[in-house]
């Protein structure tokens, strides 16, 4: 039965290239994200006419693509946009383009306007006839939100402690906060309400925390620290209200007027949705996994903060199952009924016990999201990406897609209990884990172009071979002493410098249970001793056998890995952060 969804997914969605291309429309995905774009590729080779604008010129990321990218990566530009580059992104767009022409816009996290309003105003009579583009982030993504947003929603148990400082609190206000949140080992977390993207900090010590909260000049939020592993969740909220008026179901945006900043703005956000048609009767969520995070291991990366990988894969036991499971349709259903329609998620927390903490809500595509779907669609599983695609883009007055949808929202449980275990893939980020005072020092001795390489155990040690263009990777299965791996999204030639830092590629595969390179150790994720034999020799090779003795975290005297979870990859010390705090 689930095949036969995947199967009418697919359908749908190859139906979408060919109306679009009898229609003239063309799709357009402003800002290319690492993370999004693989349905561009897969809308174009099914007959659809796709076009990304951003990236670096020159440097287009699928090859039946047309990229209009500037003289500058724009990669980074996908979660804040400075004054002027919205403008210049949309301004790489040919004229051709857009004059006269119907567009489809497919677009990872909107602007401080919608990106329809960019193209408008270029003045060339383009009609947008359908977008994935909401603004109901602004609301849910608020952290001073969450906790109401997670008590509505029937989730409380998951809420990590927390409270709202304003500034001016004084001294003794400030102490009574700290010793309320603090954790056994006296640790806070320390987080901006506000949308200025400011890192989360984590603070030690009880004089610490009141400098540098009594020297902001906007609300914090002041949370509990819980120690563990970090997980992100993906799901779909939707319904299956065919729009009014174009292509897709209904969706809505905030209500003109309210205050994001106002927990109590959930209910007249949901009553607008519900004016609109939304309801219980056909809103409903999909739940994809949990992945498994990991964070700061030392091998890999030389600050304690750094996401090092994700296990897409990763199955946990049923204790925890069941709480992704909750979370999931609870969170998703009140978005859903929120008039949300699309990806989003949640950062998880799971503590020793097994217990798990909600730390934030991602009103959008998360890290792992497409690469969930497509590992989904293996199986033979709908793929939530490919569901958020359709849900935008179908013509829902067809009875055989309105159909197609309805069935999903029935069999939802049944889909999302196949993606608890299905297999899945991984990825490991390697960073340049030397000292910066090393930098200048340390070259490559060896190409790594990007592609798939084998790996064999030889004499009892792994050694890595060339990129080898004629094999493909395979599921891994660590007994057989040889295992294919793909090096993406980087890559260097002999004699390149690099600097501390710097994220140098990343190591992808499929594999599970116990062939997968990450692991839960008394609570807190780390890759396994198993692929630290896989990963070390590469490291040696590239960069000598001395290399990881410069990694400040394996000297003498470095603090042991307590796994910082909350904040992943934003997380820095109190000293790297408190003159951005202080700036307000």
């Amino acid at each position: 039965m689930l095949d036969t969804l995947k199967y009418a997914l697919d359908a749908s969605f190859a139906e979408i290239s060919k109306e679009f291309n009898a229609e003239g429309i063309a799709i357009l995905m402003p800002t290319y994200a690492p993370t999004q774009g693989r349905l561009m590729s897969e809308f174009a080779r099914a007959g659809g006419c796709a076009h990304i604008a951003g990236g670096k010129k020159g440097s287009p990321t699928f090859k039946n693509v047309p990229q209009y990218g500037l003289g500058f990566d724009t990669t980074a530009y996908i979660n804040m946009f400075p004054a002027g580059m919205s403008e210049k992104i949309v301004a790489a767009v040919p004229a051709d383009l857009l004059r006269d022409r119907k567009i489809a816009i497919f677009a990872f996290i909107p602007p401080a306007k919608p990106w329809a309003s960019y193209i408008a105003a270029r003045g060339l009579n383009t009609h947008v006839v359908a977008s994935n583009e909401q603004d109901t982030r602004l609301f849910f993504e608020k952290k001073g939100n969450l906790q109401h947003i997670l008590q509505q929603a029937g989730l409380g148990a998951y809420v990590i402690p927390s409270t709202i400082v304003e500034p001016g609190a004084s001294f003794e206000e400030l102490r009574s906060v700290y010793r309320a949140m603090r954790s056994h080992n006296g640790k806070v977390v320390v987080q901006a309400t506000v949308e200025n993207y400011e890192p989360t900090i984590f603070i030690t010590n009880e004089d610490d925390f009141i400098a540098k909260v009594s020297a902001t000049k906007f609300p914090l939020k002041i949370a509990r620290f819980i120690e563990g592993s970090e997980a992100n969740l993906s799901f779909f909220a939707g319904n299956t209200r065919p729009a009014d008026q174009g292509r897709g179901v209904t969706k809505t945006n905030l209500p003109a007027g309210i205050d994001h900043d106002n927990p109590q703005s959930l209910a007249l956000i949901q009553a607008n949705a519900a004016g609109k048609g939304i309801d219980a009767t056909n809103a409903f969520s999909l739940t994809g996994r949990a992945t498994l995070k990991a964070v700061g291991d030392s091998l890999l990366a030389n600050e304690r903060g750094d996401s090092v990988g994700n296990n897409i894969g990763h199955v946990y036991p049923p204790h925890i199952a069941h709480q992704i499971t909750e979370i999931g349709d609870k969170l998703g259903r009140l978005m859903a009924l929120s008039g949300k329609v699309g990806l989003a998620g949640a950062d998880l927390l799971i503590d020793r016990q097994g217990k798990i903490w909600i730390n934030e809500i991602n009103d959008r595509q998360q890290g792992p999201t497409d690469q969930m779907s497509a590992d989904a669609e293996t199986a033979g599983l709908p793929g939530l990406s490919r569901l958020s695609w359709v849900s935008h883009f179908a013509d829902f007055t067809r009875d055989e897609n309105l159909n197609m949808l309805a069935a999903i929202r029935d069999n939802a449980d049944a889909i999302h209990q196949q993606y608890l275990v299905a297999r899945g893939s991984f990825y490991i980020k390697a960073y340049a884990n030397h000292g910066a005072e090393h930098n200048g020092q340390v070259f490559a001795l060896r190409d790594l172009p990007t592609g798939v390489y084998v790996v064999e155990r030889k004499n009892g040690q792994w050694v890595w071979g060339e990129m080898d263009p004629t094999i493909k990777a395979e599921p891994i299965d660590l007994n057989s002493g040889r295992v294919t791996l793909t090096i993406a999204g980087g890559g260097f030639v002999k004699g390149e410098e690099t600097a501390s830092g710097a994220e140098l590629f990343r190591i992808t595969g499929v594999a599970s249970g116990e062939h997968s390179p990450f692991i839960i150790e008394n609570g807190v994720s780390r890759l396994s001793p198993a692929w630290a034999e896989i990963i070390r020799p590469l490291y040696e090779q590239c960069f000598g056998k001395d290399y990881l003795a410069k990694n400040p975290l394996t000297r003498p005297g470095a603090p042991a890995n307590k796994n910082d979870a909350v904040g992943g990859d934003n997380v820095v010390s109190l000293a790297a952060a408190r003159k951005s705090f202080a700036r307000g």
